[in-house]
């Protein structure tokens, strides 16, 4: 099996106090059979020397690539799914330029509906999001 080292992997970091992202986390590393993905909560995040403050992360998702380069919501989406070969289509179609202006709405839209898509999958609810409901 092909295994990527820990420094080509692009790090993932994703808000563990709430279930869909949670959750969200756990089947990417189900999907991520090659180990491109280095996922970790955002109490990892201080160990990354230019990560954006706590506060700004848990905003959205955020990825850094091996060159130091982050991507921020829908774009994280979409650098992920080209790192994951049962979801490199996706990526391949979110580079369509109508799909490509439908990305970020798309993201934001699920981002804000967290708590409640939380809530419908019987797991915690986002703490962040639920106080604002």
């Amino acid at each position: 099996m092909n295994r990527t080292t820990v420094n080509e992997r692009l790090t993932v970091l994703y808000d563990a106090d709430c279930g869909f992202c949670t959750r969200s986390a756990r089947l990417l590393r189900w999907l991520d059979a090659r180990s491109r993905l280095d996922i970790r909560p955002l109490g990892g995040a201080p160990e990354i020397a230019d990560s954006p403050a706590i506060e700004v992360l848990r905003e959205a998702i955020h990825v850094r690539d091996r060159d130091g380069r982050w991507s921020v919501g829908g774009a994280a989406l979409v650098r992920i799914s080209r790192e994951i070969s049962v979801l490199r289509p996706a990526g391949i179609v979110a580079g369509f330029p109508v799909i490509r202006r439908l990305v970020e709405p798309g993201y934001a839209l699920v981002a804000r509906n967290r708590h409640r898509i939380s809530r419908l999958l019987g797991d915690e609810t986002c703490r962040i999001d639920a106080a604002k409901s």
